[in-house]
């Protein structure tokens, strides 16, 4: 099986006149869990599945606590990893507090010979795209608006295949919606129904007439 790709726009500033620049990257085809590796390291060695799911775990461990010594973590065969900074930017170090200083992240810097396993691999150009559609704000309002004819809420995934988005591109989108004051989330705590807030341009009773809502 090939290694499937396409093409995504890069940011860019929103003032800018540059014309659009795309970049490859890899469409995923989902995501391998840990119980998956240990059934695949069961599988190719002599380990119990309670042994390889239990070096796993204790990696974790070891690991997390080496990279909050500020150590440089190597893992023979595979790359490197450190933690990574975010700071306010500033002219002077004398201008950052120590509490503005935070941990950005996890860098992973692999290993020449494990980057060479993959030189290989078949390429092929994905036939259905995986990421989000362009829509602008008057194009999602106008499709929000057409849903509330007929119903009541819209659920995050409801929302994404309505608008051809990737699930983060829907909640984000989704949190402008309620900035706006045009959707509040009718829902609980661990499942979210967005409705039309009253008076806004997705209510039924103002933006158009005789259609039919229901349940």
């Amino acid at each position: 099986m090939g290694l499937y790709y396409d093409f995504y726009e890069s940011p860019s500033a929103k003032d800018t006149s540059e014309r659009t620049r795309l970049h490859a990257r890899v469409v995923t085809s989902g995501t391998t869990t840990t119980d998956e590796l240990v059934e695949t390291i069961h599988s190719n060695s002599t380990l119990t599945t309670a042994d390889a799911k239990a070096a796993l775990i204790s990696f974790v461990e070891v690991m997390g606590k080496e990279l909050s010594r500020g150590r440089r973590v190597h893992l023979e065969g595979l790359g490197y990893f450190q933690l990574t900074l975010s700071s306010p930017p500033v002219q002077s170090a004398k201008e950052v507090r120590a509490e503005s200083v935070r941990v950005k992240s996890v860098a992973f810097r692999a290993e020449t010979s494990f980057k060479k396993r993959f030189t290989a691999v078949e390429l092929e150009r994905a036939k259905t795209k995986r990421h989000s559609n362009r829509y602008s704000e008057t194009e999602i309002d106008g499709l929000l608006t057409a849903y509330f004819h007929d119903h009541h809420h819209i659920t995050r995934r409801e929302f994404a295949r309505l608008c051809g988005f990737t699930e983060s591109t829907a909640k984000r989108r989704l949190q402008a919606l309620l900035a706006a004051g045009k959707l509040r989330n009718a829902g609980y705590r661990n499942f979210s129904l967005y409705e039309p807030v009253e008076g806004s341009v997705f209510d039924p009773d103002i933006s158009s007439s005789g259609a039919s809502r229901q349940d």
